[in-house]
């Protein structure tokens, strides 16, 4: 029995320490916890926190801490003096990170009015499902178009790719067929009327609308496209180009230049460093080239114009540019999804000339000034310009049967545009020297 003893206060010993560690971690928890978070936490977030768990406590109106999250996240960024900051809510977040990255999940169709299909994305999931041209959509998962608006149709084909969307179809033959059609990433088209408007002298023209991920590979296409169409010169259209992605502006400029620098960022905390163009991409170092530029033209579309002009690859034509010189921050967050963007820096053209003509206006007209200033354009021919522009290129293997079944599609004309024509006698003149 004496050789119990030991056993019984080893047992009692460690019952009680339990009970002292749990005594301490629950004070902790209730005390020292607190204190310490209170201590180590900075006084503007404990009175956020204060005040939103006061009214989700105590209000009427019983406001959800998300919603309050939310309210606070955006009456933040609004309170800054910076007319490029944005706060992007969950409702459209996902519109967001499409126009950022230049792809959205969808089946990759053209659509007319009446909801028939002009073409197809070749390889797309929707044409190896036998979708073509003339086909009509006439349920989607189910539910009559008829009783649905283009928006709620368009939102009903996109969404997350990998998902499956089924697809009620008339064919042109009457034929009614049903087609589960798997969601993809599809690029939103930012390149586009690449052409040759002067076949003797082989002046290309193309277009950048923005920039975003899909851009750089999209202008290579089309620029190997235009090599094999005999070009020898380049107009690059960046008229009513805002921006988009400062790496893909980077990028695009890369295929003109050697290795330069294509631009100077100063930000807000740091020192000023250079970004280069990467000398990879340079496949059109010597071609001859003139940007068209005007009062829309900005950010991205002023790094790509001010670099190919500061080492002497390309002359700028048409109206002052926009003026917008710095760069944007953003910052994604999860639960709830949403997004903020705002004002981190300034870059500079590679000379160190500044462009940014709104935040903190020395006034002094920035922008950059074209070498070649022309008359500014009417709305009516500015309209008429993006319209042409914005229009898809038919792919070639459908062209014949876009031609029987939508003329309407392919026989609008290019509309009148002086400044192209004196950009393309430009270069011919230039090219004869």
């Amino acid at each position: 029995m004496s050789k119990a003893t030991p056993t019984v206060f080893c047992a009692r010993s460690m019952t009680l320490g339990a009970v002292l560690m749990l005594s301490c971690i629950l004070i902790g928890k209730a005390i020292v916890a607190p204190l310490f978070h209170e201590l180590s936490t900075p006084s503007e977030q404990l009175t956020l926190e204060l005040v939103q768990d006061s009214l989700v406590q105590h209000s009427i109106f019983s406001p959800s801490s998300s919603d309050l999250l939310l309210a606070g996240a955006a009456g933040m960024v609004d309170s800054l003096d910076d007319p490029y900051a944005d706060f992007i809510p969950p409702a459209d977040i996902r519109d967001f990170k499409e126009e950022s990255t230049g792809l959205f999940g969808g089946i990759g169709v053209m659509l007319d009015k009446d909801w028939r299909i002009v073409f197809p994305l070749p390889n797309s999931n929707t044409a190896k499902q036998g979708i073509t041209t003339g086909d009509t959509i006439l349920e989607i998962d189910g539910k009559n178009v008829s009783t649905m608006d283009s928006a709620n149709i368009t939102t009903k084909l996109s969404g997350r790719p990998g998902t499956t969307v089924g697809l009620k179809l008339r064919k042109l033959n009457g034929e009614i067929v049903e087609r589960q059609v798997k969601r993809q990433p599809v690029p939103s088209i930012t390149v586009s009327d690449e052409s040759i408007i002067d076949a003797e002298h082989g002046i290309a023209h193309v277009s950048i609308k923005s920039f975003a991920s899909s851009t750089p590979e999209e202008l290579s296409s089309a620029l190997q496209r235009l090599t094999a169409l005999g070009m020898q010169a380049l107009i690059l259209d960046l008229r009513f180009n805002l921006g988009g992605q400062l790496q893909d502006a980077i990028d695009v400029a890369s295929y003109f230049l050697s290795g330069e620098i294509v631009c100077r960022l100063r930000p807000h905390v740091g020192d000023e460093y250079l970004k280069y163009a990467d000398a990879q991409l340079s496949a059109y170092p010597d071609l001859p080239v003139i940007v068209l530029v005007n009062e829309l033209s900005a950010s991205g579309s002023e790094v790509v114009a001010a670099a190919l002009r500061d080492h002497q690859r390309a002359k700028l034509m048409g109206t002052r540019t926009y003026g917008k010189g710095v760069f944007q921050k953003v910052l994604s967050f999860r639960d709830p999804d949403f997004a903020i963007k705002f004002t981190a820096g300034y870059y500079l053209t590679p000379s160190g000339e500044i462009i940014e003509s709104k935040i903190k206006d020395d006034g002094k007209p920035h922008g950059l000034l074209p070498d070649f200033e022309l008359e500014k354009q009417t709305d009516a021919t500015c309209n008429a310009i993006k319209l042409w522009a914005s229009r898809i290129r038919v792919p070639e293997k459908y062209a014949a049967e876009v031609a029987e079944l939508f003329p309407e599609y392919l026989q609008h004309p290019r509309p009148e545009d002086a400044w192209i024509d004196t950009a393309a006698q430009q270069l011919i003149a230039d090219l004869k020297q």
